[in-house]
């Protein structure tokens, strides 16, 4: 049974908007897809199962009136399923004026025990996944002057130890994102890269009880700290509704680049003017991992 209707909120930017929200099945996709349901929104859930769609839907609020909650099951990653993703917005809402992409993989490794297929693997599911949806929507997104939201990681703008092949793929991601906002902008579109870190489970809000990469580091013979979010950095999980609070905001002021703890951001700042020292001052918060057990 869906969740309570809650209160409308008059002349919501997001009233009437049609939008997909790809990877909004769970995470913080399904956190950002609840959010513009509240606002007023009509949305279209896509994740990779029938079932985790139908699980979705039943956690989301009551639409707003003249607003609707949809899903699709597909696999962005597959060639195809981002066209036909749109098609089915364009029949099931009428149009499609907005685009959230919270599709993604994470994931430990030491890169030189990384593979060229295994590096493949990551680029797919957070690359990928992205092209065809975005190409199939761009057109209608800029008519709609609407906005193009990418949801990357601090890993794409900082490269921590262990977690070499996701920084290489969210890097990969947000240069993507650089080149559609140059052809998209001159349209009147919005796109916006959001880069945060460790972002807190609904389910799991305790960091001592975290064991998502578990296996993983077990079966690599990495470091149990490997195992922490961030992989081991010191940075403490964000509110999942409060970001989507500052995504929705960063969209209103149609502002490029959203990067959350802003300590990272300026972290990063130094990275990119000051490579030596801003590594130097990196490696601090990120010391080198113990050997593994």
């Amino acid at each position: 049974m869906n969740a309570p209707n809650p209160k409308p909120r008059r002349g919501a930017p997001w009233h009437g908007r049609r939008v997909i929200v790809a990877g909004g099945t769970s995470g913080f996709g399904l956190v950002l897809a609840r959010h513009l349901l509240e606002a007023g929104a009509s949305v279209l859930l896509v994740g990779r199962s029938a079932d985790g769609v139908r699980r979705a839907l039943e956690r989301l609020p009551e639409p707003l009136a003249g607003s609707k909650s949809l899903g699709t099951a597909a696999d962005l990653a597959r060639p195809g399923e981002g066209g036909r993703v749109v098609g089915e917005a364009l029949d099931r809402l009428g149009g499609v004026d907005d685009l959230f992409f919270s599709v993604g993989r994470s994931g430990r490794a030491r890169i030189l025990d990384t593979s060229a297929e295994q590096l493949a693997g990551f680029l797919d599911a957070n690359l990928r996944t992205a092209v065809e949806i975005t190409t199939a929507a761009a057109e209608d997104v800029a008519r709609a002057q609407g906005h193009m939201v990418y949801i990357g990681s601090l890993a794409g703008k900082l490269v921590t130890p262990l977690m070499g092949p996701y920084a290489v793929a969210k890097s990969a991601l947000a240069a993507y994102v650089d080149a559609v906002r140059l052809e998209m902008a001159p349209q009147g579109a919005h796109v916006l890269l959001v880069s945060p870190g460790p972002i807190r489970r609904e389910d799991a809000d305790d960091d001592a009880t975290f064991d998502r990469y578990a296996d993983e580091v077990a079966a690599a013979g990495l470091p149990p700290e490997a195992n922490r979010p961030g992989g081991g950095a010191p940075l403490k999980r964000l509110d999942p509704d409060r970001l989507a609070e500052q995504v929705l905001e960063a969209c209103r002021r149609r502002t490029s680049e959203l990067v959350v703890p802003r300590k990272a951001a300026w972290l990063a700042g130094l990275v990119e003017w000051f490579p030596d020292w801003g590594r130097r001052l990196l490696a601090r918060f990120t010391p080198a991992p113990s050997k593994a057990p």
